[in-house]
């Protein structure tokens, strides 16, 4: 599949998507269920960060509702398996999931930037006992 073939086929996705990320169901289902499809997407590293941060940013009260549904949209493209290239498929099956995280990221990517800086992971780190 062409790139440009693969991008109008995922953004077709994401409109919908946007629209069930504004639902209560829609919400739900990001919050339940983004950790454990992170842990097992495994092999896409590279992509990681920026799905944690969408997810940060949808459950951040600060963010409007708009926005929240763009991020939404990814997340829900993300969680879901049954897309323009099912997650099943080795590799294959996460690119289009990067393209959707890279379409919504391409829209926020100031906010994001800004959200990022203004919220550092508190990192907890044990005192030492020497």
């Amino acid at each position: 599949m062409a790139s440009k073939d693969l991008n109008k086929k995922v953004k077709n996705m994401l409109v919908p998507l946007g629209r069930k990320a504004d639902t209560p169901e829609g919400s739900r289902k990001i919050l339940d269920e983004f950790n454990s499809k992170v842990k097992r997407a495994g092999g896409i590293q590279q992509i990681i960060h920026k799905l944690k941060l969408l997810f940060d940013y949808f459950r951040h009260p600060g963010t409007s509702r708009v926005k929240k549904a763009f991020a939404g949209a990814a997340l829900l493209y993300f969680i879901i398996p049954s897309d323009v290239l099912p997650d099943f498929i080795p590799v294959m099956g996460y690119v289009d999931d990067a393209a959707a995280v890279a379409i919504v990221w391409k829209l926020l990517s100031g906010e994001l930037e800004r959200f990022e800086e203004r919220v550092q992971p508190v990192v907890d780190v044990e005192p030492d006992r020497n």
